[in-house]
C-alpha cells in the first residue's frame, strides 16, 4: 500500500490498522513456522506496509504533505536519472571499482581468498612420493619377496 493512502486515515484509523495488521503478521509467522503459508512475500510486503503506516503515524500534518510531495518528486526524478545515466554510462569508460575496507563475519578469510587469487603463480610442487614411483627398486620387488614360499626345516 502507497503511503498516500496512508496520509489520508485519522489517527485512530491508523492506530486500528497498526494493530490489526501486527496481528495478521503473528498468524502468517506461525503459519510459515508451521508449514501452511502459501506466499511467504506476504510477510515481508505486510512488515513495510506496517512501517510505512508507523512512519505516517508519527509525522505531523505539515510533514505528511511534505513527504507526500517528496515521494512524488523523487519518483520523478528517479525515471529523470535513470534516462540521464544511460546516456552518461554510453558515452563515459568503464572506470575500476573501489573496494570498501573489509569487515563483519568472515572479512579475514575472505581477504586472504582475494589474495590467493589475484596473487603471481607461485613455483611449482615437487610429484609426490607416490605419484614419483619407487627408487632404486623394481616395481614389482617387494611382491616378489612375499610371493616365494618359505622352506621348512624337517626333522
Amino acid at each position: 500500500m502507497k503511503i498516500q493512502a496512508m496520509l489520508d486515515w485519522s489517527p485512530e484509523e491508523k492506530s486500528a490498522k497498526v494493530k490489526e495488521w501486527t496481528q495478521s503478521l503473528f498468524t502468517l509467522r506461525l503459519q510459515k513456522a508451521t508449514g501452511q503459508l502459501d506466499n511467504p512475500m506476504k510477510i515481508k510486503q505486510l512488515r513495510k506496509d506496517i512501517a510505512r503506516l508507523k512512519t505516517a503515524q508519527h509525522m505531523g500534518a505539515a510533514e505528511t504533505a511534505a513527504a507526500a510531495a517528496h515521494e512524488v518528486a523523487a519518483h520523478a526524478a528517479t525515471s529523470e536519472e535513470v534516462a540521464s545515466s544511460k546516456v552518461n554510462a554510453a558515452a563515459a569508460s568503464p572506470k575500476p571499482k573501489a573496494h570498501a575496507a573489509a569487515s563483519g563475519k568472515g572479512a579475514k578469510k575472505r581477504a586472504a581468498a582475494h589474495k590467493k587469487k589475484t596473487a603471481a603463480p607461485a613455483k611449482a610442487h615437487s610429484p609426490s612420493k607416490k605419484s614419483a614411483g619407487p627408487k632404486g627398486k623394481t616395481a614389482g620387488g617387494s611382491k616378489a619377496k612375499s610371493a616365494t614360499p618359505k622352506k621348512s626345516k624337517k626333522k
